[in-house]
């Protein structure tokens, strides 16, 4: 939306209070039968003191100060209970007036008016439970109000509850020693640490202390530097205490606060408690009937460091925005106002000769398209129009014509038209965009902008896996230059490890020197079977490790480590999964699938991509353990459809024009996706190997 547009948005919404609180001052002054409000005006008084009676002036009051408050811009909290309180307070006056009314208690003013509502009300009440149990009501009712007000009026003294416990003598307890847990797999793996030697420990001063060699890290490199766990002085013989008195009595209001203190207590602001050592839990004992884990070499994992802080300020990440190419300015105005009506009038023509009547609710001008809003008449059936692309192609001497009917959300159908001068989005404008900054995703993806020139970024821990597909000069390799270059720009090496699997040798050769590299871009398809092989034993040592630990994926495993010490995300990209296929066949399907179904939960994800997805490339069994999709131009419908189930993949403009579909999203989202240069790649990667030095690469 426009500068001018929000302008007059919010000036008609000014207005628009401003009215309100002349009608609410109007009908207060009515209330009160003035003179200032005319004959209609005493009409309305009129009907107020007899239909609602006098305690309607607090509604009026109410939506006075709501108006102002609005047009004045200030805060108002807990609206909802406001306006309940004000609705109660409002029945409770009434009900009270209808009551003395009842009892023979009669006023000519205005207010004490109690109106055929608070006197019904009250007679129901008077002639169904008596006058007594009607005044109990009434109080109820302005405690009730006074309650949703927020007011403290319950803080009564109520009998207290007197709970007696027997206090039982603490028995002496022997200091429990130390246990090992959470063995490895393969200690000859780089992402876990080597066998160390059983800790020893000497008695001095009453403090046990742990002595034990060097440790290796995750990737090779000493970790002397790492804290040390640290243990708490053992614990001394004490005599039992003697049992304390019983507990003073307390009242109901103070007991709630009790409980409510205990539950703030433990909350993440509450100061921090005495934490438990992971080395001081016990080895769970395995169950007869629970299958047994792999066996795997004992390895020590220090103790958690509680003192240490996720959130650093890092010299190096993210890199400077210069790097991906110069500053643009991308403004989606329409440029040709009179072509656009022109389109939308021939659109309504051609509907109108197939017997379709509809009308353009709206226009929205994205980098690539222009997409129509047509509302139906009632009783048109959709499928009516979502066959007539070709016809309005035809009608409008374009390319191709995508129908998105309805459109998400909305009760419109959505005519897309492409246009004559496309607008390239760079990858800088989609890094620099709120939408990128303040991504809460640990590995955030750039889709890019979608019609309505918002710009789309997911994060791929959330999704986990993605397949894409598209032809030559599509702009698949763009976008998936773009997720690499995404991801490693917001983490380290230490936190997230790429494998670059490429058949066809010159499209990942760029990545050769980046420090995010797990090991070299895999070119040879027997080489990519061993590295699929290699992630897989990987994954099932990372989850044999979580059972152990009692955690459900990496993020809280690695929050029971050391910062040094914790494990990084791995990211799989493939750029042409048919060539491995053909030469490794269901070996690598199998592999694929096996990863698809359990890897995300441990920090290992997979990008795919494919220039035909055919169905002997993106089997059945592929399709169903990665439901997010990203197409591209494609040659033909049946690639489209066992790619997204629709057609509409055959109808793109290509040069970085997408559908993208996911489970949150049941119709495909049409995005214009990011541009990088090659040249831009080159000097990322020479921005991180001078800053980070080069990658540490294992072999398959």
């Amino acid at each position: 939306m426009s500068r001018r547009q929000q302008g007059k948005k919010g000036s008609w919404g000014e207005l628009l209070l401003f009215v309100m609180i002349i009608l609410c001052i109007y009908f207060i002054l009515a209330l009160f039968d003035s003179a200032l409000t005319g004959d209609s005006g005493r009409e309305w008084g009129r009907y107020l003191r007899s239909s609602w009676g006098g305690a309607v002036i607090v509604i009026l009051l109410f939506w006075l100060y709501i108006c102002i408050a609005k047009i004045m811009k200030l805060h108002i909290p807990r609206v909802p209970r406001q306006v309940l309180g004000t609705i109660m307070l409002y029945i409770s006056f009434a009900f009270m007036l209808g009551l003395l009314k009842e009892t023979g208690w009669d006023s000519d003013w205005t207010l004490f008016l109690p109106g055929n509502f608070g006197q019904g009300l009250a007679r129901f009440f008077v002639l169904n439970v008596g006058t007594f149990i009607t005044l109990l009501f009434v109080i109820a009712s302005f405690i009730l109000t006074a309650y949703l007000y927020g007011s403290r009026i319950l803080r009564v003294s109520f009998p207290a509850v007197r709970l007696r416990r027997i206090q039982k003598p603490e028995r002496q307890r022997r200091p429990r020693e130390t246990h090992e847990v959470f063995p490895s797999q393969k200690p000859e793996s780089i992402l876990f640490m080597k066998d160390l030697p059983a800790p020893k420990f000497r008695e001095e001063d009453g403090v046990q202390i742990s002595s034990s060699e060097k440790m290796l890290s995750a990737f090779g490199k000493t970790a002397e530097s790492l804290p040390a766990p640290k243990l708490k002085p053992a614990p001394e013989d004490k005599p039992a205490p003697e049992p304390e008195s019983p507990a003073k009595p307390k009242n109901a209001v103070e007991m709630i606060d009790d409980a409510l203190a205990l539950v703030d207590s433990v909350m993440p602001d509450a100061p921090k408690k005495r934490a438990t050592s992971v080395l001081s839990l016990p080895q769970p004992k395995p169950r007869k009937n629970r299958r047994p884990l792999p066996d795997m070499s004992a390895v020590n994992i220090p103790a958690p460091d509680l003192n240490t802080d996720d959130v650093y300020d890092d010299p190096v990440l993210p890199p400077p925005l210069d790097i991906f190419g110069p500053r643009t300015i991308i403004d989606l105005t329409r440029d040709n106002q009179k072509a656009i009506d022109k389109q939308g009038k021939a659109i309504i023509l051609t509907l109108k000769n197939f017997g379709i009547i509809a009308s353009i609710a709206g226009i929205s001008q994205g980098p690539s398209v222009i997409q129509y809003q047509l509302e139906l008449a009632p009783g048109t059936k959709v499928n009516k129009i979502s066959g007539l692309d070709e016809e309005l192609a035809m009608a409008l001497a374009v390319m191709s014509v995508r129908i998105e009917a309805p459109i998400l959300g909305t009760h419109y159908a959505g005519v897309e038209v492409p246009i004559t001068e496309r607008k390239t989005i760079p990858l800088r404008y989609i890094l620099e965009s709120e939408e990128f900054s303040r991504s809460p995703a640990r590995l955030p993806i750039p889709l890019g902008m979608q019609i309505d020139g918002k710009i789309l970024v997911h994060g791929l821990e959330d999704i986990s896996h993605i397949l894409i597909a598209g032809g030559k000069s599509s702009g698949k390799s763009s976008f998936i230059h773009s997720c690499i270059l995404s991801i490693c720009s917001v983490r380290r090496p230490e936190e997230l490890r790429l494998i670059l699997i490429d058949p066809g040798h010159v499209e990942f050769a760029v990545y050769d020197d980046l420090p995010h590299l797990l090991a070299s871009p895999v070119n040879d398809p027997e080489d990519a079977l061993k590295a699929l092989e290699w992630v897989y034993a990987e994954m099932e040592e990372r989850t044999a490790n979580f059972a152990r630990a009692k955690v459900r994926n990496l993020s809280a495993y690695n929050k029971k480590l050391p910062k040094n010490s914790r494990l990084p995300e791995i990211v799989i990209v493939i750029d042409e999964l048919a060539d491995l296929l053909y030469s490794g066949g269901q070996d690598i399907e199998s592999l694929i699938v096996r990863l698809a179904q359990k890897s995300g939960t441990s920090g290992i994800y997979t990008i795919i991509a494919a220039q035909r997805p055919s169905p002997d490339i993106f089997t059945t069994l592929i399709k169903s353990n990665i439901p997010a999709r990203a197409s591209f131009t494609l040659s033909s419908e049946n690639d489209s459809k066992n790619m997204l189930n629709t057609p509409d993949a055959s109808r793109l403009t290509g040069k970085g024009d997408m559908l993208y579909r996911n489970t949150d999203t049941p119709q495909a989202l049409r995005l214009q996706t990011g541009y990088i240069d090659e040249d831009r790649i080159a000097d990322f990667v020479e921005y991180m190997t001078s800053n980070l030095g080069s990658p540490e690469l294992i072999t398959f």
